[in-house]
């Protein structure tokens, strides 16, 4: 319990220092830098993407043990490192991002070839063009509420949990779509054409109160943006829905290994479009919206 409120509390002091930084009047301050040891099992490698991920051991004072993905900086950290190896790396964490540093072997594991994507995960997805199932969800709140009550809107949403530490996870989800709410709510030609919601995958945890404040913390116009979770705290309807979009998280001591994914949903509340990964823009989805509501 100890450890979990050092995580809770590490993750906060890295939000606090995200919104003071991107608050501030255009000023480019350097981003504080923090290091911890990491040691582990590599179990994927994306060398085009520069992605390595690892079964790693309890990081003290910031992570449990859990299964994540991972950048490098440098490419020249992939060689020589091959499925089943046993690592140890520095983990960097700034304010706006995370990154492996002075990868290396530490023993050698057997070399076994990873299985294509399509094999590992076998999801039933939504699709492009296709309405969205009427789910019945639950937001800050208390309230409960369906995507198509936004019907006749453009809907940005994205997946979130409260708790997570990383900082080009869901921060930076959060952190993306504080700055598109701000940009949407700049244009009045858009007024009353659009909505936000962020969803969390963590029902048992995020209930209203908790969403609130979180939502609280960056800034958020409930008007326009809702946080929202499974009524059912054992988040079974959320699992369903999450995995529509390729969405993938699995509990791990209080924090979750998961991916990412955000989508656009048409005024007749038709997905048009699911967006893998945290390298995009609030830009780039404003313009999308701005097409989407004319």
């Amino acid at each position: 319990m100890r450890k979990l409120t050092r995580i809770r509390a590490f993750a906060l002091i890295v939000l606090s220092s995200l919104l003071l930084f991107s608050c501030g009047k255009n000023e480019q301050k350097q981003t504080d830098l923090v290091t911890f040891p990491l040691r582990g099992e590599v179990v994927g490698i994306d060398t085009a993407k520069r992605v390595v991920t690892i079964a790693h051991e309890a990081i003290p004072d910031y992570m449990n043990a859990m299964v994540m993905p991972f950048k490098v900086k440098d490419p020249s950290l992939l060689q020589g490192i091959a499925i089943g190896d046993s690592i140890g790396a520095t983990l960097a964490v700034s304010r706006t991002e995370s990154w492996l540093e002075a990868l290396r072997v530490l023993r050698k594991g057997e070399n076994v070839e990873a299985a294509p994507p399509e094999e590992i995960e076998s999801k039933r997805l939504f699709h492009e063009g296709a309405p969205l199932p009427e789910e019945t969800f639950v937001n800050q709140e208390g309230t409960e509420i369906r995507l198509n009550d936004f019907k006749g809107k453009v809907v940005a949403l994205t997946f979130i949990y409260t708790r997570c530490p990383l900082p080009d996870f869901c921060i930076r989800m959060s952190e993306h779509f504080r700055r598109l709410q701000k940009l949407l709510a700049g244009e009045p030609a858009l007024s009353g054409k659009w909505h936000l919601v962020s969803i969390s995958f963590d029902p048992g945890y995020d209930r209203p109160r908790m969403l609130k404040q979180y939502g609280r913390n960056y800034g958020a116009d409930f008007s326009t943006w809702d946080f929202v979770t499974d009524p059912d705290s054992s988040g079974r309807m959320m699992q369903r829905f999450a995995e529509g979009f390729g969405l993938t998280y699995v509990p791990e001591e209080g924090a979750f290994m998961h991916n990412l994914r955000t989508a656009l949903v048409d005024k007749e509340g038709k997905l048009v479009k699911v967006i893998v990964g945290n390298e995009w823009s609030p830009e780039e989805v404003m313009k999308e919206i701005d097409r989407l509501a004319r």
